[in-house]
């Protein structure tokens, strides 16, 4: 789509103004072969293949978008139907990316260049188009306002000078450019890392000054020329100038809208000297190539794994390339080598939270609950509103049945993320076991609210519900966490539990018997539905049931002793001792097992069962 798009913008401005000479007849040629070339561009990889980047692919579909539409707008006799066009797609495009704020000003270049001759008359004909476009401006700003410069990482005052940072576009746009014309040494992540000293960059820095000083020339004496300048150098000025990007002061992805001008400028040269049938064969041959290079570029994205080690091969002083790295070999179930990357990422960065929590979370994965804490805390350390952190340390605490310490780490993580259901969650499930019923059920009924579909947390609230008597909430919660999650053994635990407790005996018995379908080793299941045939009078299924319970947990005492009564009640009573001296071996401080033993021994009387 973003092709075609290009290729009808190209064609209809080489239209707009023929070229003559010997570009004379070789508009569609010269468009399809900018088309072609930059469509296969291996440079373009990144912003197409990664799928995070392909917010590029969706700017670039507005910003050529815009384009036709004021080129059309430029002929049509319904020039206020494309003019609102324009202004539409600018606006959306807007909403994808900050680099649509140079829309505006390219459009007006291109005016005066292909069209107006002048920017006072460009601005005098079409001011209404102008005016709406400027007004997408205030879009940009609300929604870079609102996005608080990116969550920190965009902006000055955030830790990245800014002379370091325009040191280092000088690198970048030269690297660029080189790139562009030999894409050979492809990087998906460059890092963080700064120029720190301008002596580094001079030689970058000279041949800048001299492009820069070329495209101003070119836009005064030949301004359709300059223009493919100015289409370079603005697009990538919101990225490569001096506002800091700190999370990525190099990437290849800023070149997907750029790489248009240096493709044209190429093309436009080359069918310049050459005639049409040889301009095409050349350009089959350059595509076919750079096809072949983009081919073997997206082998690198195959995996994760493959990404990062072509990233370190290239970028070995990268220590986000080795975190990332360690990340997908701990997906890998390479836990030795995940820590290995951390350790070494740790090396090049030691301030590196991220690094920290990767680590912690593969040693929480590997049962290393401790040295997990440990670096937990270490992250802590550097970012004490690591989110992340506070939740891992939080869940990591209450695996070690730290419970009560670990609600303040929640805590902490739900005031900075109010929107964060999994905390809210942990703090529900960690109150609950610590016996504060009335504040869990607090926590869930916040979760429920803002995520009706969460079947633990209506799992969890019927659980609450039901441990403090109130047995009319705690069914339709568990109703609905069933519901939602059929197929979960806990849920349908509870509410026979549940059902049990509302006197609902022959439900309780239908769900009991669901559970050990899905979960037929059961053992406490099949022991509460012993209890619950013997309360309905269904001895013989009683004992089957109790006898599959001690099949599955042979020193399950009360099931050994219920089985004991129930046996007593049939005569059996010879069994009946057996179970309850079994009961009293495995629980030797049993009084209700003494009690039936001794009423056993003592009398023919039949004692109650334990519910």
């Amino acid at each position: 789509m973003v092709a075609l798009t290009l290729f009808s913008v190209l064609l209809r401005t080489l239209r707009l103004s023929p070229p003559r000479g010997p570009l004379e007849n070789k508009s569609r040629s010269i468009a399809l072969a900018v088309t072609l070339l930059w469509t296969v561009h291996p440079l373009l990889t990144e912003s197409i293949t990664s799928v995070i980047q392909r917010t590029e692919l969706i700017v670039g579909f507005f910003y050529l978008s815009t384009f036709y539409c004021v080129i059309r707008s430029f002929t049509s006799t319904k020039k206020a139907l494309w003019y609102g066009c324009a202004v539409a797609a600018c606006l959306l495009g807007t909403a994808s990316k900050e680099i649509m704020a140079t829309a505006p000003v390219m459009v007006l270049l291109f005016d005066r260049a292909f069209f107006s001759g002048s920017f006072k008359k460009a601005l005098t004909q079409r001011a209404p188009l102008y005016l709406g476009l400027a007004a997408t401006w205030i879009m940009v700003g609300l929604l870079i306002f609102g996005a608080n410069d990116r969550n920190g990482t965009v902006g000055f005052g955030h830790g990245m000078p800014w002379w370091e940072y325009a040191f280092t576009q000088c690198e970048a746009v030269v690297r660029y450019l080189g790139l562009a014309l030999w894409p050979q040494t492809l990087i998906f992540d460059y890092g963080v890392d700064t120029v720190k000293k301008f002596i580094t960059i001079l030689p970058q820095t000279c041949i800048l000054i001299a492009l820069l000083a070329a495209v101003v020339y070119a836009s005064i004496r030949q301004p359709k020329l300059g223009f493919a300048g100015c289409w370079f150098f603005g697009i990538l000025a919101p990225s490569s100038s001096i506002l800091p990007l700190i999370t990525q002061t190099i990437a290849e992805h800023r070149m997907y809208l750029p790489l248009v001008s240096v493709v044209a400028l190429a093309v436009v040269g080359l069918f310049f000297r050459v005639t049409i049938k040889t301009g095409l064969a050349i350009v089959f041959v350059l595509v076919s190539l750079l096809a072949w290079r983009t081919m073997r570029r997206n082998a690198d994205y195959r995996s994760a794994f493959a990404l990062w080690s072509d990233t370190i091969s290239k970028r070995p002083g990268n220590a986000r390339a080795y975190n990332d790295l360690g990340n997908s070999l701990s997906a890998m179930g390479k836990t030795p080598e995940a820590l290995a990357c951390y350790d070494t990422s740790l090396r090049i960065k030691p301030d590196n939270a991220m690094a920290y929590f990767n680590k912690a979370e593969t040693l929480l994965e590997m049962g290393k609950m401790p040295e997990a804490i440990e670096q937990f805390d270490l992250a802590l350390r550097i970012n004490p509103d690591y989110v992340k952190a506070l939740k891992g340390k939080g869940e990591t605490l209450i695996r070690t049945g730290r419970d009560t310490e670990a609600v303040p780490f929640y805590e902490k993580a739900l005031s900075l993320r109010s929107d964060d259901i999994d905390a809210a969650a942990a703090i529900g499930s960690a109150l609950l076991k610590e016996g504060r019923i009335a504040e869990s059920i607090e926590r869930f009924e916040s979760v429920v609210r803002n995520d009706p579909r969460n079947g633990e947390a209506h799992n969890n609230l019927g659980f609450g519900f039901a441990q403090i008597g109130r047995i009319d909430k705690a069914l339709p919660h568990f109703e609905t966490a069933i519901r939602l999650e059929p197929d979960s053994v806990k849920v349908h635990y509870n509410y026979a539990k549940a059902l049990r407790q509302a006197g609902r005996l022959a439900d309780a018995i239908d769900q009991y018997l669901k559970v050990i379908r899905m979960k037929p080793d059961y053992a406490t299941a099949y022991y509460n539905l012993g209890n619950l045939y013997a309360q309905t009078g269904q001895l013989p299924q009683s004992v089957d049931a109790y006898e599959k319970a001690l099949m599955y947990k042979t020193d399950y005492a009360e099931a050994h002793n219920n089985f004991g009564t129930i046996l007593f009640r049939l005569g059996r009573l010879k069994e009946a001792r057996e179970h309850y001296l079994s009961a009293l071996h495995n629980k030797p401080d049993y009084p209700q097992a003494k009690q039936n033993l001794a009423a056993l021994l003592k009398s023919p009387a039949r004692p109650a069962i334990r519910k």
